[in-house]
């Protein structure tokens, strides 16, 4: 026969059960929630750089602006990606950024250009946060208001010859390089989980 004072310590030991494993289960939870949630945001930053890739490829015009809208709100949706106020070096808003190139080799002997032998720049293109982040492949000192690099072959800034750590190219090749940046700072669990950074980048 169980006694009140029985009773009363397994009620107790219950509730004490409770409490210690709140303290282990809600973390725990958090943070299966937030990086199921960052694992899905990844996932959808590898589809929308290679889609945006893709259409630039095939030659969708980024520099205009309806085309920077299509990118944002409908293939970066969710990702708060905003369209540039009708520029093609970015913007200041927004979690992420992405930045299309054009890259072609100047074969050695078929100019008495500056940049013959050299991987460089012809094309870039900004839609985003510039902020976040900044390509490693060549930086442009003069770009026009359609994403065209001003005389390529003999501008030193355009080169962009590490580019061939990504992808081996023959004289006169050329290669369609988009990269995208995203930070997911929504996602953040103060005091368990700052949020993180994705990155990726597709070649056509």
């Amino acid at each position: 026969m169980r006694t009140r004072q029985n009773q009363g310590q397994r009620g107790s030991t219950m509730i004490e059960f409770v409490l210690v494993s709140s303290m282990f289960m809600v973390p725990l939870l958090l943070g299966i929630f937030t990086f199921g949630f960052a694992v899905l945001r990844s996932t959808q930053v590898v589809q929308f750089t290679r889609d945006g890739g893709h259409m630039y490829s095939r030659g969708v015009d980024f520099a205009a602006q309806g085309n920077q809208n299509l990118l944002a709100s409908q293939l970066g949706q969710g990702l708060n990606i905003v369209a540039n106020s009708a520029n093609v070096t970015g913007g200041t808003t927004g979690y992420g950024v992405t930045v299309f190139s054009t890259m072609t080799k100047i074969g050695a002997g078929t100019c008495s250009c500056t940049n013959a032998g050299h991987i460089v720049v012809m094309n870039r293109i900004v839609v985003g946060n510039k902020t976040k982040f900044t390509t490693q492949y060549g930086s442009p000192a003069a770009i026009t208001s359609t994403g065209d690099v001003t005389n390529y072959p003999n501008d030193t800034s355009a080169r962009a010859d590490n580019f061939s750590n990504l992808l081996t190219m023959n004289d006169g090749d050329i290669a369609y390089l988009t990269e995208s940046y995203f930070s997911d700072p929504d996602l953040a669990v103060p005091g368990f989980y700052t949020g993180v950074n994705h990155y990726e980048y597709a070649i056509f």
